[in-house]
């Protein structure tokens, strides 16, 4: 069947289409239909481990020792006398690095949220990956 313009939309724009045909899909060989339920099984599990995922946050969280402005304090000389552990999160909030001070209770908080944001992260490019592959088996062209 050759391809033949036809209207899309009321406004009068036409498209390139294949004119009535309404499955222009070849249909898969059975080997192929196998690996795409592989696929669909494979994408179900990781829907169903978004479910898992609690609360989430961007950023890091870095644990300091620091030297303070005191010439005579001990800890210029031994690094073991430094002052800290100081708690900070960090994150980029309009292009630049904000950091805050936390508390011992909140850095527990705030890195299992973070934890919980890089599982996130970690399960959506793992979903892309298979709906790629899926994509590419069902219409015969490599993902580009």
């Amino acid at each position: 069947m050759t391809p033949c313009l036809t209207p899309r939309h009321s406004s009068g724009i036409y498209t390139r289409g294949l004119g009535g045909v309404k499955n222009a899909m070849p249909p898969m060989p059975p080997g192929k239909q196998k690996q795409l339920l592989r696929y669909k099984e494979r994408y179900a599990a990781l829907k169903a481990k978004l479910q898992d995922i609690g609360f989430i946050c961007r950023g890091s969280t870095q644990t300091r020792y620091t030297l303070c402005g005191k010439g005579i304090c001990r800890c210029h000389e031994d690094p073991a006398y430094r002052h800290g552990p100081y708690h900070y999160w960090t994150r980029k909030a309009r292009g630049k690095t904000v950091g805050l001070l936390l508390t011992e209770a909140e850095l527990s908080v705030y890195s299992a949220w973070i934890e919980n944001h890089r599982t996130l992260d970690h399960i959506l490019r793992e979903m892309r990956r298979v709906s790629a592959r899926a994509l590419a088996l069902k219409t015969g062209r490599k993902a580009p």
